[in-house]
């Protein structure tokens, strides 16, 4: 039960850090995409890529920890 709470936790977190990131990126004005469109483009396309990266290092650093624990039992 323990360890799906942790999962949840780790999945929301993830989720919140990258729609922060999404938001903070369409909201920030730029000269070059001034049509609210391309702002929400752009935010979406922020989105993605920090879950994407929140993804990778979270496998990465479960999967290591799963490599160490075998090796010590």
């Amino acid at each position: 039960m323990i360890t799906w709470a942790l999962i949840a936790l780790l999945c929301t977190i993830g989720l919140l850090l990258a729609l922060l990131v999404g938001v903070v990126s369409a909201a920030l004005p730029h000269s070059t995409a001034p049509h609210w469109t391309d702002r929400l483009r752009r935010g979406a396309a922020a989105f993605g890529i920090t879950l994407t990266l929140y993804i990778a290092l979270v496998g990465m650093v479960v999967g290591l920890l799963a490599l160490l624990t075998m090796r010590t039992t």
